[in-house]
């Protein structure tokens, strides 16, 4: 999750306990994460957007499946810090060990820690500072997603020349229906 932390002439707004942004529902409508975008000011700011809902269980589970482009995964020590940068294309920041801090034009610190997904759509404008803090290396998985219509749904789980009937998918409904069959 993100949270704001002190920063120069910001007051802290720090959650008791470190949560998701964004808990399953009860009715498993929506996934939701934080976004980091370009304003028309010129600076990033952050809102939390709905990713499409591409399959799941109402009340049980969400799904968003979105097409990308590569993934990269990368490692950085504590203290490496890399001045304002924005993003080519939006990308999904996934967290997996350590912790980051995403500084925007406001003054305003934000902290990523494991399991925390934030999109970083700021591809106009000054963009945002990255800082590894605390004392263990941060370790962040990149899916970049296409430069237009980035939120696109991907409505099909199989990769682009698998048959439907080799997917994933296709085994676990197999599966389901002969468990349900006993």
């Amino acid at each position: 999750m993100l949270f704001l932390s002190a920063a120069p002439g910001c007051a802290a707004k720090t959650p008791p306990a470190h949560q998701p942004v964004s808990p399953l529902s009860p009715t498993g409508e929506a996934f939701k994460i934080m976004q980091m975008s370009g304003g028309s000011d010129g600076e990033s700011h952050l809102e939390i957007v709905s990713l499409p809902r591409t399959g799941g269980e109402a009340g049980r589970s969400v799904q968003s499946r979105l097409y990308a482009t590569d993934v990269e995964i990368g490692d950085s020590l504590p203290g490496a810090f890399i001045d304002w940068h924005g993003v080519s294309t939006p990308r999904l920041l996934i967290v997996l060990s350590g912790e980051l801090e995403i500084g925007l034009g406001d003054g305003s610190k934000h902290v990523m820690r494991k399991g925390d997904v934030v999109l970083a759509a700021d591809v106009t404008g000054r963009g945002h500072t990255s800082r590894t803090i605390g004392t263990e290396p941060v370790r962040i998985l990149t899916v970049r997603l296409p430069k237009e219509n980035s939120l696109a749904p991907k409505l099909n789980s199989c990769p682009a020349g698998v048959p439907e009937a080799e997917c994933v998918s296709a085994q676990l409904q197999k599966n389901a229906e002969a468990a349900a069959a006993r």
